[in-house]
């Protein structure tokens, strides 16, 4: 009978564990309303799980992921620039932080991930247009499932780049990086990797050299900036 209770409170003992280790996140805006069916991009994620089922999930499973927009999908030397860091490349369409998260148990938690690299601008211009805050939300959401899931997986964001396409909203992507940032600052395993300064000519206007004709996505040149300001992120050794 006593090894019953002993047992019943060693149990209890670690459910308790359990759920002070779980982290909630609380939102600091509205309800994030998408405009959009989370699954748009579902045959594109279709496409990456049939490719990477070649090469087998546990074969894949221990290495560095990039998920995010389409930044992250057309960065086309992303394996060549990190290597011998084995990478994989899991940014699909023109992604916002709910798609993300709707497929992050597919596209990242299934890999159980050394590391994440996390990259997204979309939240404030597509579908139903969010604030700084709501998308600070979205981010918050998939942080905490990161966090809760992959416990010590290193995460690392990247700031959303100033496109000149979107220079009149260039203030909120700033606020929305600054709230981002300061959560990061307070919970382990999260590091905010800064790349705006290298997107800047001397004279301070942005490098229209590192933009294709949309003025969205970067040039090889861009991309190569980005390696630079990175790849010594993916290579140091954290505690």
């Amino acid at each position: 009978m006593l090894q019953k209770r002993f047992l019943l409170i060693i149990g209890f003992a670690f459910l308790i564990i359990a759920c002070q280790r779980s982290m909630v996140f609380t939102p600091i805006a509205e309800k994030y309303e998408a405009g959009f069916k989370l699954d748009r991009f579902e045959n594109e994620i279709k496409f990456r799980e049939k490719t990477d089922s070649i090469i087998g999930i546990k074969n894949l499973q221990g290495q560095t992921i990039f998920y995010g927009s389409s930044s992250i999908r057309f960065w086309k030397t992303l394996k060549e620039d990190f290597a011998p860091l084995p990478v994989i490349n899991h940014g699909f369409g023109g992604s916002t932080f709910p798609e993300m998260i709707n497929f992050a148990e597919r596209m990242v938690f299934a890999y159980h991930p050394k590391n994440v690299v996390i990259y997204c601008e979309n939240d404030m211009f597509t579908g139903n247009i969010k604030t700084p805050e709501q998308t600070f939300d979205a981010f918050g959401v998939l942080a905490t499932m990161i966090q809760n899931r992959l416990p010590k997986t290193k995460v690392y964001y990247i700031s959303m780049k100033p496109s000149p396409l979107r220079k009149a909203s260039w203030t909120k992507v700033s606020k929305a990086d600054d709230l981002i940032n300061s959560y990061i600052k307070k919970h382990k395993n999260f590091t905010y990797i800064d790349i705006r300064p290298v997107m800047y000519r001397s004279n301070g206007s942005i490098n229209g050299d590192f933009f294709v004709s949309d003025s969205l996505h970067m040039k090889p040149a861009g991309y190569s900036e980005w390696t630079k300001i990175i790849r010594p992120f993916l290579l140091m050794k954290k505690g």
